[in-house]
C-alpha cells in the first residue's frame, strides 16, 4: 500500500515539474509578443469608427496635466516627466451627450489613470500615442457600457 502511494506521488511530482518547465520554456523562450505597429492600430481605430449612426458629435475635455512614470538616468538618478494634453472626444451619436456628460468625471479619472502608468518613451513616439488614444477610447466604451466614443482628437500634446 506504501509502496503504491510514493508510486503514485512520483508520478504526480513529475508530471507537474514537466508541466512547470513545459510553461517555463512556452513563455521564455517559444512565445514572443506580437509587435505593435502603427497600422494595426489605425486599422483597430477605423473598425472601431464603422457605425451606422451618422449623427456625430465632438465634446471637449477639459485640459489634463499628469506626471509620468518616473525615468532612471544612467547616473541613478530618478527624472520626471509629465505630459499636458488637450483633447476633444466623438461621439457616435449626439443624443448621447447627455450620457457622456453625466460620466465625464469618472472618465476623466481613468484618462488619468492611463496617463499615470505611461513612461516618457511610451508617448514620445507616434505609436505610442496611438496605443494612447485606443486606450481612452477603450476605458471610456467599457465604463459607459456602450460603444458611444468613438474616436479621441488631440488639439494640444506637450511632452516635458
Amino acid at each position: 500500500m506504501g509502496n503504491k502511494i510514493g508510486l503514485i506521488l512520483g508520478v504526480l511530482n513529475t508530471i507537474v515539474v514537466a508541466a512547470v518547465l513545459g510553461l517555463f520554456v512556452y513563455t521564455k523562450l517559444i512565445f514572443k509578443r506580437p509587435v505593435v505597429t502603427e497600422s494595426q492600430e489605425r486599422e483597430k481605430i477605423i473598425g472601431a469608427k464603422k457605425s451606422t449612426v451618422a449623427e456625430k458629435t465632438l465634446v471637449s475635455l477639459d485640459p489634463i496635466t499628469a506626471n509620468l512614470d518616473p525615468y532612471k538616468e544612467a547616473n541613478g538618478k530618478e527624472k520626471i516627466h509629465y505630459v499636458s494634453i488637450s483633447m476633444s472626444v466623438e461621439i457616435t451619436d449626439e443624443n448621447d451627450q447627455g450620457t457622456f456628460e453625466d460620466a465625464r468625471p469618472i472618465i476623466m479619472d481613468k484618462i488619468l489613470s492611463i496617463l499615470a502608468k505611461k513612461k516618457f518613451e511610451d508617448l514620445n513616439q507616434v505609436q505610442g500615442r496611438y496605443i494612447l488614444r485606443s486606450q481612452i477610447i477603450d476605458a471610456a466604451n467599457e465604463y459607459l457600457g456602450t460603444p458611444m466614443v468613438e474616436d479621441v482628437y488631440f488639439s494640444d500634446f506637450l511632452l516635458q
